[in-house]
Parts: C-alpha cells; sequence; structure tokens
C-alpha cells in the first residue's frame, strides 16, 4: 500500500514544464461534457417553463397556442 502511495507522491512531484497536447484535449472533452450536460438539463427544464407559462397566460375562451412548432395540438 505505501508503495502505490509513493508513487503517486512521486507522479506529482514530477518536473514538467507545460502541458501536453492530450491534456489539453482532455480539458477541452470535459469542458465540452460539462456545457453539454447544461445545455442538455436546462433546455428540457426552460422548455417546461415556457410550457407552463403560456398554459397559465392563455386562460378563458381563447384558444391555446402553446404547441411547439412542428407539432399538432393533438399530440
Amino acid at each position: 500500500m505505501s508503495d502505490v502511495i509513493s508513487r503517486i507522491k512521486s507522479w506529482f512531484k514530477r518536473d514538467d514544464r507545460g502541458a501536453s497536447a492530450v491534456e489539453y484535449a482532455l480539458i477541452v472533452a470535459l469542458v465540452a461534457g460539462v456545457i453539454g450536460g447544461l445545455v442538455y438539463v436546462l433546455g428540457s427544464r426552460s422548455g417546461d417553463m415556457f410550457q407552463r407559462a403560456c398554459k397559465e397566460l392563455t386562460t378563458g375562451s381563447a384558444p391555446s397556442n402553446c404547441t411547439p412548432r412542428g407539432t399538432t395540438q393533438g399530440q
């Protein structure tokens, strides 16, 4: 177990100057994944939020026009 810990410590003590292209690619992939996840989560939530707001605003006898583009009222 102490061998693993000493290897990890020596790995952190390396004297590398600058980052390699692989490290930059990993950072870019991580940032892209985080941004993609946020867009996915917030995109669906914002769509639901707009649908709810539209339904609350269109009360009364006026026909509701809250359907997303490209869909029909019956779906």
